[in-house]
Parts: C-alpha cells; sequence; structure tokens
C-alpha cells in the first residue's frame, strides 16, 4: 500500500515547487490516487482511524487538485471546486465536500448549505465518523491562506495532534478582548458554529461579547 505519510509531506513540497514555477512530479500524485482507489475503507472502524485517515484525504486531495487544475492565484478560479472535482476511494466516488462534511462531520449541513450531504440510503454513510470532534476544523487544509496548516495525522497520536492543531490556529484566529468584551476569529467559527458546542463562539463566557470575523483569504498559499 501506498505510504500516505510520505505522500503527505511530498505533495506539500510538490505544491511549494509548483507555485513557484519548479516542474511537479506528477508520478507521484497519480500513484496516490491510484492507490486510493483500492484502499480497504473498512478497515477505518473507529473514529480515530477514520478522522486521521480522511483528514489526510482531504489535505491530499486538496493540493493535487490545486496542482492539476493549474490554480495560480485563488481557489475560485476553479468553478465548484470541492463538490466538482471527485476521486474515487475504495470503490466509492467522494469530493472534498463528502470527505469534509458527509464523513468528517457526520453528515451535517452547515450555514452555506441547507442539505445533508448524503442520503439515508447511501452507503458511503457507513463511513462516516459516530461523533464529530470540532478540532478536524483546525486540521483541514482547503489550500487558502486562512486555512489551517499542512500536517500528517495519525489514529494512535491524534488527540494530542488535534490539541496541538487547535492550539496553533487559534492562538492567530480567536482572539479575545476581555477588556472590551470583543472577539476577532475566523469565518470557520461562524460557517461550523454548531460543531463548537459550548466552546470558543459558543462558550457560555463570551455571550455578551461582540463577535467579528475576519475576512477569508481564499488565495492560495
Amino acid at each position: 500500500m501506498f505510504e500516505h505519510t510520505q505522500f503527505s509531506r511530498d505533495l506539500k513540497m510538490q505544491k511549494l515547487n509548483y507555485l513557484q514555477g519548479v516542474n511537479v512530479d506528477y508520478q507521484l500524485l497519480t500513484q496516490y490516487i491510484k492507490e486510493l482507489k483500492q484502499v480497504d475503507l473498512l478497515q477505518y472502524q473507529t473514529d480515530e482511524q477514520k478522522i486521521a485517515f480522511w483528514v489526510n484525504v482531504y489535505n491530499g486531495l486538496t493540493n493535487y487538485w490545486i496542482i492539476t487544475l493549474g490554480l495560480r492565484k485563488n481557489m475560485r478560479e476553479a468553478f465548484r471546486f470541492f463538490t466538482k472535482n471527485k476521486a474515487i476511494i475504495g470503490g466509492y466516488s467522494f469530493s472534498l465536500h463528502l470527505i469534509e462534511n458527509g464523513l468528517l462531520r457526520g453528515n451535517r449541513t452547515h450555514r452555506m448549505s441547507f442539505f445533508r450531504p448524503f442520503k439515508p440510503q447511501d452507503k458511503r454513510l457507513s463511513f462516516s465518523i459516530q461523533k464529530v470532534d470540532y478540532r478536524i476544523h483546525f486540521a483541514l487544509n482547503c489550500g487558502s491562506a486562512s486555512c489551517p496548516a499542512i500536517a500528517y495525522y495519525s489514529a494512535t497520536k491524534l488527540n494530542e495532534q488535534l490539541s496541538l492543531a487547535a492550539e496553533s490556529f487559534c492562538t492567530q484566529e480567536f482572539v479575545v478582548d476581555t477588556s472590551k468584551k470583543k472577539i476577532l476569529c475566523s469565518r470557520i467559527f461562524w460557517l461550523y458554529r454548531q460543531d463548537f458546542d459550548h466552546i470558543y463562539i459558543n462558550d457560555p463566557l463570551y455571550k455578551d461579547y461582540c463577535i467579528r470575523y475576519t475576512k477569508y483569504d481564499h488565495s492560495i498559499t
């Protein structure tokens, strides 16, 4: 089986090289997509295993499509980037939207989408996590400047890794001014507010605070 760890590390460098005008090793990218087709998704039984696998796949596919579609400046250069592009994984078709909202968020809607990604009879629902971990939002990299940094996630170290990702992201993207009762934070907290149960903007401590969301930067990092 193709090593996802090596791919995640190599692909980040491939993306940087591409944006700097350096030739990209498309053989690496093609090999990864080929291997994903043959992955046995039933081997991932726990939420920890599923989260680690799908976060790595999401980050890898995002960067793969950025490169292969020739995006240079902005994620919006590609029409319906998160829904139109699809990859066959374990014999099933998945878009980035389906991976994030259908699998990693337990088939939830969000502020910009009123429909659940999967219908009740969809077989792909069996690969979805059981309990949503809000920290996935600090691990998923959509290729934009406002996204969290890319990292490789392991099921055995997932809790520690997600906590570090949350700390790293929120230090910059969730700033609280207690003296003025104001919060300046990423629009991720607005878009996926339902996932942050009694924490961050849903924390009772901030019920009287004025919340301002920063403009989301869709430019390619």
